[in-house]
């Protein structure tokens, strides 16, 4: 009955995908599989790129439409916009309301079932300009080639897009591309949840990371947001994009936010530079600086804080270095940060979160670099635990952490071997 700890409760195919424009010229724009060899172009519109055949013949019954439309912009579309397109083409031939059960475990939603909010849309100024703009896009770069539908309906198909998309991640967690999927919509938000989703390719799995003695999918919750954020975040970023107030048990534990927010010790000035260093950093990120000055720019601000490090914000500053030291190959930077950030990164998610599994395994393999291998063992074991139920064992990061557990073993047991020869 119900679902135990690392068991699958559902998965599914997507209603309709599309890849990170940053993406699309280096991976399969279908199964956002990236393959040395060479990609296949649209012959077309030269826009997008597959791995195969298969894979563009099984893309071409939205990509046929999509395609003309392509033709006459001489950008790609934004992935906002290509992916409201697609579901307006889907639309248009009567997919909204079909089940899909060839790709769905269990099947239990037509896109036509999905929630859209379009009264609340309409009398949220940014929402409704955004549809304003996209709808008109619509309009203008499809004329003579679809019967675009009236505003009402374009309304219906736009909050449905917003309300229910899912961001696809890749085998390392990194954000590839985005997606609306029908029946994994029915699952309800908390900011601790008892599941997570976790992708194969395009394909979403959702497992059970806490045992959930129902066999209800009402009693099955996803978190539909950053879980290292405080509850301020959460809620307004709750309410601009779902609409909702959340008010579970982690939203009304005022002791965990007040310790996030905490800067005992310091003051309200080294918590304002340490916030506009992380709004550097992404400024940074977004014009491609290299991972070294960024990481010159985080050292130089986390030399200066005397913040707790149980606050958020510093936190996320730490994550920041710490991904820019990997980036740039500063090894023991990259160790030193991992291990100051570890104890408050894995207290703020909620068990068994994959970052936080993603996170040991790198610690665990900078750790084998410098031959402290029984620390290495520790931190992957560690990450296998967390993988093997929030990934499930067929899983990349699963078998990948496999693998350095058997080479970190190998070498302990050499290292053993010889220590053993040297006392003869």
């Amino acid at each position: 009955m119900g679902w135990q700890r690392g068991s699958l409760v559902m998965e599914a195919k997507p209603y309709a995908h599309v890849i990170c424009q940053k993406y699309k010229d280096d991976r399969c724009n279908f199964c956002f599989t990236s393959v040395e060899e060479k990609l296949l172009k649209c012959g077309a519109c030269k826009k997008l790129m597959y791995c195969g055949v298969a894979c563009q013949k099984a893309d071409w019954r939205i990509h046929k439409t999509e395609c003309k439309v392509m033709k006459r912009v001489p950008d790609t579309p934004t992935d906002s916009i290509r992916l409201y397109l697609r579901l307006i083409i889907r639309y248009l031939a009567g997919a909204a309301s079909e089940k899909h059960p060839k790709d769905e475990s269990p099947c239990l939603r037509s896109f036509t079932d999905l929630m859209s909010h379009s009264e609340r849309i309409k009398n949220d100024p940014t929402r409704s300009g955004l549809f304003r703009v996209a709808a008109d896009f619509v309009r203008g770069y499809t004329h003579g080639i679809l019967q675009v539908p009236n505003d009402d309906v374009l309304l219906e198909i736009f909050g449905k897009m917003v309300i229910n998309t899912f961001t696809i991640a890749d085998e390392l967690l990194q954000d590839v591309g985005v997606a609306v999927y029908t029946s994994p919509s029915i699952l309800d938000h908390r900011c601790w949840g008892n599941a997570v989703a976790s992708f194969d390719g395009i394909k979403i799995r959702v497992r059970a990371v806490d045992a959930i003695h129902s066999d209800s999918l009402s009693d099955v919750f996803l978190s539909y947001v950053d879980p290292v954020a405080t509850i301020a975040e959460r809620q307004a970023q709750l309410q601009q994009q779902y609409y909702f107030t959340c008010e579970c048990g982690r939203c009304q534990n005022k002791e965990a936010d007040e310790k996030m927010c905490s800067i005992e010790g310091s003051n309200e000035g080294d918590l304002t530079r340490v916030k506009e260093c992380i709004d550097k950093v992404e400024a940074m990120r977004k014009d491609k600086a290299s991972p070294k000055d960024i990481l010159d720019v985080c050292e130089k601000c986390l030399n200066e804080t005397k913040l707790p490090f149980g606050n958020v914000y510093l936190v996320r500053l730490v994550g920041k270095a710490f991904d820019a030291a990997i980036d740039s190959e500063q090894w023991e930077n990259a160790l030193m940060w991992g291990i100051k950030n570890y104890k408050a990164y894995s207290l703020m998610h909620p068990p068994f979160n994959p970052c936080v599994g993603y996170l040991l395994a790198n610690m665990g393999k900078l750790l084998m670099l410098f031959g402290r291998l029984n620390e290495a063992m520790i931190h992957l074991r560690k990450a296998l635990d967390n993988f093997t139920v929030s990934l499930g064992d067929s899983h990349y990061l699963y078998k990948q952490v496999t693998g350095m557990m058997a080479q970190c073993q190998a070498e302990l047991d050499h290292e053993e071997q010889q220590g053993t020869a040297l006392q003869f």
